[in-house]
């Protein structure tokens, strides 16, 4: 028997495995997707006697991109009155932001493109015939490195709600999400996600024994819908009747796992929540926050070894202890 035949054979063979595996290891492509959109629309605040009225606020819209590697995008900043329109021109940061436009609340993914874009817009009167309050934060990278991207909507600074005679306040809005997170290889990450806080607070105009109502923070209503009606976020009482509140609206998903990839969306439905008690006459503090958050880290291939590259490791293991054993005495 030819041993060293054999032994060329056999290592031929296991040279071949190594190669293919090899090849393989090379064409795996790493990658992540984040994309987090908050849409509400006719969002209202209503009472159940006499007129409510805002004054001194400033309606804010805000946005971020990051893109490791792109051009620096400064964050964007527009702050108007209560009821006009706030539309901060979208921010974007990589190689795939030509063509992304305005104002464009749904997902973009390609399998080419790489960004990372915030978005944000605000319009109407919550008094009077509803507002409609937009947030989009997305970010896809194909190549290694992190990317960042943030959107927002707020009412801001001294807002004062004033209340001309004793009434129960209602919050109500029809609204939607979309979170969806991915990866393509172990490792690499995408973290999403979106708030929305409603809440009204006693200030120094409030009525005598506002604050007896009022937890440590001065808030004695707040609505941040987290999925189940009976909850109730008012800060005073279980709201089991009188609150829609279908699914949660204030959540993180994430991923580092090609096989654990996260979609939550869901399409409007009508959110409201009603206090439950009647507020005085008089001065409160209406406060609005709302934003969205998208970021995504793409990992060096060759930090964590992909099963093509253990394998030719292994390949290589086994060839040396074949050689080896087969050495003439």
């Amino acid at each position: 028997m030819n041993v060293d035949h054999t032994r060329s054979k056999t290592l031929a063979w296991l040279g071949a495995l190594a190669a293919a595996s090899l090849l393989a290891s090379g064409q795996a492509q790493a990658g992540a997707y984040g994309l987090a959109v908050n849409d509400l629309s006719n969002f209202r605040i209503t009472s159940s006697a006499g007129n409510l009225s805002l004054a001194g606020a400033n309606r804010n819209a805000s946005d971020s991109a990051f893109f490791e590697g792109g051009v620096a995008v400064n964050p964007r900043a527009v702050n108007t009155g209560p009821a006009a329109n706030a539309d901060v021109l979208q921010v974007c940061s990589g190689g795939g932001c030509r063509g992304l436009p305005q104002n464009h609340y749904a997902p973009s993914p390609s399998s080419t493109l790489e960004f990372a874009r915030g978005d944000a817009h605000a319009f109407g009167n919550m008094l009077n015939g509803g507002a409609t309050v937009q947030a989009v934060a997305e970010a896809q990278r194909n190549t290694v490195g992190a990317a960042t991207a943030t959107a927002s909507d707020s009412l801001t600074g001294s807002v004062n709600l004033t209340l001309s005679s004793a009434g129960f306040i209602t919050f109500s809005f029809m609204g939607r999400r979309d979170l969806r997170t991915s990866v393509t290889t172990l490792g690499d990450k995408s973290n999403v996600s979106i708030m929305d806080i409603f809440n009204i607070s006693c200030n120094s105009a409030s009525p005598v024994g506002c604050l007896s109502k009022a937890n440590a923070d001065g808030v004695i209503f707040q609505f941040a819908p987290d999925g189940n009606p009976n909850n109730g976020s008012d800060v005073n009482g279980n709201h089991g009747a009188g609150s829609l509140d279908p699914f949660s609206l204030n959540m993180t998903a994430g991923t580092n796992d090609p096989a654990t990839g996260r979609a939550f969306t869901n399409g409007f439905a009508m959110f409201s929540l009603t206090s439950n008690f009647a507020l005085p006459a008089g001065s409160y503090t209406l406060n609005f926050s709302k934003s969205t958050r998208t970021d995504i880290v793409v990992i060096d291939p060759l930090a964590v070894p992909e099963p093509g590259t253990l394998f030719l490791l292994g390949m290589g293991l086994a060839a040396l202890a074949f050689t080896r054993r087969r050495r003439p005495a």
